[in-house]
């Protein structure tokens, strides 16, 4: 039975792409939030004076609330 070239290609594993540590997007995701809401709520709080640092932690501790009309229930 002969081999063809598909059968022969030997799998190369896919470089993966780690986010960086300390960057907002990893931490967006330890948060369970998008990583744009994270940074629209990063530059709201930036622009009324706060330093980067503790905007970070103020957008991080604050929980993402339903989206869109309510429902009845």
């Amino acid at each position: 039975m002969k081999i063809t070239p598909h059968e022969q290609r030997v799998l190369v594993l896919k470089k993966r792409n780690a986010p960086k540590e300390g960057s907002l997007t990893t931490r967006a995701t330890m948060g369970k939030m998008p990583a744009g809401t994270l940074k629209t709520r990063l530059k709201k709080l930036i622009e009324g004076g706060l330093d980067r640092d503790r905007a970070i932690e103020i957008a991080l501790g604050r929980p993402i609330g339903p989206q869109g009309r309510p429902r009845k229930t």
